[in-house]
């Protein structure tokens, strides 16, 4: 089995940017939760199995890929989950890491609930174009993002946080859950290293 999933969500990304199609997606097996089917069916990509309610899959693409065989998982409009969930519960365990684009943009209740996603499915990054979105784990290195624009938004309060080989390092500090305090640092190496006792922060990079 691959080590490595690509999940497509809805939301909102400019299909025609170069880093959609750079993307090596044969190195991936590829899901989609309902409407991301529509985005997979733009890029000419097959994907393994389609999952949701499917109230959002064009009707084109569905038939399209009936034909091709590709697996679908329909599950009821009323649940308690949203799609994204749904599909995060069900693949997640089998990776090492799970790369979900269309999960930023579209509307603002899913992205924050797609944010919090982080603190329960923590080999899961999010991204698209412009920005990288991942959970920080209690000690962890950066490589390759030299000078890169970054910002680490608590979920909880933080004990004990350490930055290091930032333009803004800290060492030992505490933060609260509404502290702005690191925002918009800069990675000032080629390696950098982040560390903390306690709690739930996320970290976003600017590309």
């Amino acid at each position: 089995m691959k080590k490595q999933a690509i999940i497509f969500l809805s939301g909102k990304f400019n299909l025609k940017d170069d880093y959609y199609k750079n993307i090596k997606y044969e190195e991936y097996d590829i899901y989609c939760a309902d409407g991301g089917a529509n985005y997979t069916y733009s890029l000419g990509i097959v994907p393994k199995v389609i999952l949701g309610d499917l109230d959002s899959i064009e009707k084109k693409v569905k038939k399209y890929y009936e034909k091709l065989e590709v697996e679908f998982k329909k599950f009821p409009v009323s649940k308690d989950f949203t799609d994204g969930e749904l599909i995060l519960n069900k693949i997640t365990a089998k990776y090492e890491n799970v790369l979900v684009l269309g999960g930023l943009g579209g509307r603002t209740d899913h992205f924050i609930t797609n944010l919090n996603l982080l603190e329960k499915y923590k080999n899961v990054t999010y991204e698209d174009e412009n920005e990288i979105i991942f959970y920080v784990k209690k000690e962890m290195q950066i490589h390759g993002k030299k000078g890169k624009i970054i910002s680490f938004i608590p979920l909880t309060p933080i004990n004990s946080l350490t930055l290091e080989g930032f333009l803004y390092p800290l060492d030992g500090i505490n933060i609260s859950r509404s502290s702005s305090l690191c925002m918009s640092n800069i990675i000032n190496k080629e390696k950098v290293r982040i560390k903390y006792d306690k709690g739930s922060i996320i970290g976003i990079i600017q590309k």
